[in-house]
């Protein structure tokens, strides 16, 4: 069986709502994971070089999958850093749900859960305010299962 994902039908929060990724920077982020996995459910990490993530470097996060629905940050960007206002690398999401609040660790399960990606567009807490964001997690696969995640986040009014 080959998963059919389209970027304008992402999965929103739950299975009834389909949303367009109204992010350009988010959409081509789509468009390279979609044109690295082919015919497999999810591209593994190594098919991504450094210099093909250059565009989104600052916004990046990469997420290793740890037993019992842990996450950490592998990376976080800089940009992410300035713009909430602390560096989440090296942290696991329930250590930094203070920070974050509780919605990130349900993204990351769900995209393991589902083995697909998800596209959000919501408030998010940073050190000074609530932003209101867009965000894109994609799964990366190796051995049938998910692995890691690669996501980015953009402020929803930036280009």
């Amino acid at each position: 069986m080959i998963l059919q994902f389209k970027r304008q039908m992402l999965s929103y929060h739950d299975d009834s709502h389909d949303v367009t990724i109204s992010h350009p920077a988010l959409g081509a982020l789509f468009d390279l994971w979609d044109a690295k996995r082919g015919s497999r459910q999810a591209p593994p990490r190594s098919d991504f070089s450094h210099e093909d993530l250059l565009p989104w470097f600052g916004h990046l996060m990469i997420l290793d999958c740890l037993d019992g629905n842990e996450y950490r940050y592998r990376l976080y960007g800089t940009t992410l850093t300035q713009l909430f206002g602390f560096d989440l690398t090296g942290k696991t999401v329930s250590a930094s749900a203070d920070r974050i609040g509780a919605k990130p660790l349900d993204e990351y399960t769900r995209v393991v859960r589902i083995g697909a990606p998800i596209y959000v567009s919501r408030s998010s807490p940073s050190a000074r305010e609530y932003l209101q964001v867009d965000k894109l997690a994609l799964p990366l696969m190796e051995g049938g299962r998910v692995t890691k995640i690669l996501g980015a986040i953009y402020p929803s009014d930036s280009e």
